[in-house]
């Protein structure tokens, strides 16, 4: 025998902190995105560089988006279920779905670059990361803190955490890729001014 509980206030409250967890990795990936591209580099080099890390740190947060919005449907069911059964509402989470462009670096006819600013960005990429990975972590806790049991509240859990799993592992190899090509990069430049 299964005991089925729900404290809708819980389950909605839940449905407000996630809500939350995806606008702060929303706004993390984009801030992303538009921090690699801005960093003070300058040049022929700098373009094609800027627009690799962009293209890189895009493609991550588009990904994320999708395995957001994958959370936000399976919350949607699980809770509609319970809506139907029990009484009240559906949680729903909205994901913001637009694609995460990053911006066209300047073009010069010069070179410019702070290789302190360049190598100083490998922080602030981490520090990103960190709070998108922190924010997914919150996230499935949250959810599974919520005073809820049962069948459909199991399978919520096991869906999250595969889909939180997912993107946390999406994350990790971005930050891998994108901080080695930054560090490549201040080498290079580095190497260059000898």
């Amino acid at each position: 025998m299964t005991i089925i509980r729900v404290n809708p206030e819980s389950v909605h409250a839940y449905g407000r902190t996630a809500q939350e967890k995806f606008n702060t990795i929303h706004t993390e990936l984009v801030a992303l995105v538009n921090g690699v591209v801005a960093v003070r580099y300058f040049g022929p080099n700098s373009v094609a560089f800027k627009t690799q890390c962009g293209e890189i740190a895009a493609d991550c947060a588009n990904k994320l988006s999708a395995d957001l919005g994958a959370i936000a449907d399976a919350i949607k069911a699980s809770t509609s279920n319970i809506a139907a059964s029990l009484g009240g509402a559906p949680v729903i989470i909205a994901v913001e779905g637009a694609t995460i462009s990053p911006p066209s670096p300047v073009v010069v006819n010069y070179v410019d670059v702070d290789t302190a600013a360049l190598a100083d960005e490998v922080p602030v990429v981490q520090g990103h990361f960190t709070a998108i990975k922190t924010a997914l972590a919150d996230h499935l806790s949250t959810l599974v803190a919520t005073d809820w049991e049962g069948n459909a509240k199991i399978q919520a859990v096991d869906l999250v955490s595969g889909f939180t799993g997912k993107a946390q592992a999406s994350v990790d190899e971005t930050q891998t890729s994108l901080v080695n090509y930054i560090n490549d990069q201040v080498h290079s430049v580095v190497a260059a001014d000898r």
